[in-house]
């Protein structure tokens, strides 16, 4: 694979790699408790997960705690072997940027930049910082403004799937898909405060696999998300919850309120949406 079209496709992973922050929508009664304040504002109670059941009353109580791996089997060119080696390495890929918590919540993203190798590798450290926000390469990894999120409890849940196909990207360069399509659910509390919520991040793409000629496979994470409930801020590669006591920052969500568990409402979504509670 030449440098060249390397560099055109980390060029075209990013492009579609938006933030995309849904700003919860308070309800009504809540909003009005909201902005009488005084002593009724101390009888809301925004803490909304259940510190010894955090995951109790969403769908995330029937989701697993990992990335799972289907049986391999070969693809056009690409053998058993080959297949299994790269659904393994976009597991520990997704692992990595969602299950690690050092990353998640303290921005420490050596464990995913460690799997990445060759020009894969390159381009993203090149790209760390890009001028232009759309080619950012921070927007590969997940990770959550510092101080604004602990996690309760020590689990975080998993739902979804991954599948491999052969491919041919615009360059008619054939390729070995590992699609990735899943809902990680983290049960939050604003540090120091009876604060909380259920942060849903909704992950769509693939890792796309190149044979170097030797049938060694360097990996391409070619991915976008969006997270719920998170201020809608321009230009920032960290999401910041939004709790329910807070009013959305950034920009405003619109539109239908949508269903933060829904990887089809993600795949639709242009912007800032709003969702209801998780």
């Amino acid at each position: 694979m030449s440098p060249r079209t390397c560099a055109a496709l980390g060029a075209a992973a990013l492009t579609v790699l938006t933030l995309t922050g849904c700003a919860q929508v308070l309800e009504q009664a809540d909003r009005f408790l909201l902005e009488t304040g005084g002593p009724i504002f101390g009888a809301v109670d925004f803490d909304e997960v259940d510190r010894d059941d955090p995951f109790a009353g969403s769908p995330a109580a029937d989701y697993g705690v990992e990335f799972e791996t289907p049986e391999p089997a070969a693809q056009g060119d690409f053998t058993t072997e080959q297949v299994e080696w790269a659904q393994d390495r976009a597991r520990l890929l997704l692992e990595t940027v969602y299950l690690d918590t050092d990353a998640v919540f303290h921005e420490d993203n050596s464990e995913f930049t460690g799997l990445l190798t060759g020009q894969s590798r390159e381009w993203y450290m090149d790209n760390l910082g890009h001028e232009d926000p759309a080619l950012d390469s921070r927007n590969l990894p997940f990770n959550l403004t510092p101080g604004t999120a602990e996690l309760i409890g020590d689990e975080i849940r998993v739902d979804g799937r991954m599948w491999a196909e052969a491919a041919r990207d615009d360059y008619d360069q054939d390729y070995l898909a590992v699609h990735t399509e899943y809902v990680v659910v983290y049960p939050v509390a604003r540090p120091g405060d009876p604060v909380s919520t259920r942060l849903v991040v909704t992950h769509l793409g693939e890792v796309s696999f190149y044979d170097l000629g030797d049938g060694t496979l360097e990996a391409w994470p070619n991915w976008y998300r969006g997270v719920a409930p998170a201020h809608c801020l321009e230009d920032e590669f960290m999401f910041t919850p939004a709790y329910a006591d807070e009013r959305p920052e950034g920009e405003q969500p619109r539109g239908r309120q949508q269903d933060a568990y829904d990887l089809e409402d993600t795949r639709e979504q242009d912007g800032c949406g709003s969702v209801g509670y998780t």
